[in-house]
């Protein structure tokens, strides 16, 4: 059953890409191929634990959604979702499943529109590392969970990472802040989160970004054993200190009451 599920829906995440790509978009490579699509359906089963487990209650924030995909999913589970995002994504219309979804477009880059303490959890997949003001955007996920809430981030560029080192020297990196695994604990702990759990993954590529379209779908058609393969790599070292991203779950331990000043470069190190 499960399997037959993740199939159906690694087949919609490629018909979105293509729609999109078909609808003027140039940014869909994190949809293009299993492999990457794949990222997409883990962050949801793992988010769907912590629910059906009772730890979480819905509505999740998913803060800064794109164009939606991973809010599409935890629908499909059954899991209300509030969806928003800075940037508005025209070819999202040609996309049929996602143009449904409802996205609110936010009016300022940090502030949320949202009374405080109104979430059990704030969903965060690749957005934490380009927001403006990395300081105010946590204050601001601070704010709107309740007491104990959970913060989820996904797929934090890993500052030592081999493939971010390779994007640098390319000039396509699109990752303008990177961390550190040792680093992120004393950022986080600035606003008033406790890490509970982080983790390393991606040490073997997903985007592929640059390759050609055959290369990625040669390549994604393999994501069965590429995801052990990569959870070997990607936690166990040496290679686990190369790997693409830092992932980690957070829970709220008390409210600010005033916002912090921004320390540069903080958690990078």
């Amino acid at each position: 059953m499960m399997e037959r599920q993740e199939s159906a829906e690694l087949r919609a995440l490629s018909k979105m890409a293509l729609s999109g790509r078909t609808a003027g978009a140039t940014d869909m490579e994190h949809l293009e191929n299993p492999a990457a699509a794949f990222n997409y359906i883990r962050i949801a089963n793992l988010v769907e634990t912590y629910v059906e487990s009772g730890r979480i209650h819905p509505p999740i924030l998913d803060w800064g959604c794109g164009y939606g995909q991973v809010s599409w999913l935890l629908q499909r589970r059954g899991i209300s979702v509030v969806s928003c995002d800075v940037m508005e994504r025209p070819a999202r219309q040609g996309i049929e499943a996602l143009s449904q979804m409802s996205i609110e477009y936010l009016r300022d880059p940090v502030s949320l529109p949202y009374e405080s303490g109104t979430f059990d959890a704030v969903l965060s997949v690749g957005v934490l590392e380009h927001v403006a003001d990395i300081g105010a955007s946590l204050a601001e996920v601070n704010r709107v969970l309740r007491p104990a809430g959970l913060f989820f981030v996904f797929m934090l560029p890993n500052r030592f990472s081999w493939a971010e080192f390779v994007a640098d020297l390319r000039g396509n990196s699109a990752h303008p802040w990177k961390c550190t695994f040792r680093g992120i604990d004393g950022l986080f702990e600035r606003y008033f989160f406790s890490v509970a759990k982080k983790w390393r993954r991606n040490f073997l590529p997903r985007n592929l970004t640059g390759l050609s379209a055959s290369v990625k779908m040669a390549y994604g058609k393999f994501y069965k054993q590429i995801e052990p393969i990569d959870a070997m790599l990607a936690n166990h070292a040496p290679t686990s200190f190369f790997s693409g991203v830092i992932e980690l779950v957070a829970t709220k331990t008390k409210s600010l009451t005033c916002p912090l000043p921004v320390v540069s470069g903080q958690g990078a190190t």
